[in-house]
């Protein structure tokens, strides 16, 4: 008899425990449905070859509010320039990153035209600045209020040896607008002989 009741003691403790870790992860699966994710990277522009942007995006699936970013260093703004003669950068004073955002939406970002790989080489060297994130979040009524931190890690030296740290842009840059005024001059030089012969056409037929 005591050996049956050892026996239903640690069955009930097996359920227990199974019925615990159910329903954290049922928790746990509901809050990834509501809670937002606000992330803060580097990427390259790709519709401004040799830019590089800070993007703030919130991949979750809630929304956002009174978010706001620390850093541990000051984060250089407007860091133009490619080759080693870019000059060293001023420290970002307004923006996103320094008045914080009131609120985003899922899928909701905000981009930062940062600069170019020289500029900010000179503004961060080779250090990888570490934004950290806060920000809260409700679920439906107002209930499961919470607060959130996300550590952003960015740098600029992994950028190194791709196509934004080329430092053959102004050539390239040189080139294309060169290839651009021979088209446009070849297009001009066909324009006029087409208004040359529609003016001779129109001659004839006010001889006719």
């Amino acid at each position: 008899m005591p050996w049956a009741e050892i026996g239903i003691f640690w069955i009930s403790v097996v359920l227990a425990i199974i019925t615990v870790t159910a329903t954290i992860i049922n928790y746990l699966f509901f809050r990834s449905q509501i809670d937002p994710d606000v992330l803060v990277y580097v990427s390259p522009d790709e519709k401004r070859p040799s830019l590089i942007i800070l993007i703030i995006e919130n991949i979750g699936h809630g929304l956002a509010k009174d978010i706001k970013f620390t850093a541990a260093r000051p984060i250089p703004k407007k860091a133009y320039g490619i080759g080693d003669d870019a000059k060293v950068p001023e420290n970002m004073d307004y923006g996103p990153l320094i008045n914080g955002i009131p609120a985003l939406g899922p899928g909701s970002k905000r981009i930062i035209t940062w600069g170019q790989y020289g500029g900010l080489k000179k503004g961060i060297g080779d250090d990888v600045v570490e934004i950290t994130v806060t920000y809260k979040s409700e679920g439906p009524l107002g209930l499961f209020k919470k607060k959130h931190k996300t550590v952003c890690p960015i740098d600029i030296k992994s950028f190194e040896g791709t196509g934004v740290s080329d430092k053959n842009w102004d050539k390239k840059t040189a080139e294309q607008i060169e290839k651009i005024a021979k088209i446009l001059d070849q297009a001009a030089s066909g324009f006029r002989s087409f208004k040359i012969e529609i003016t001779e056409q129109q001659e004839i037929d006010e001889n006719l």
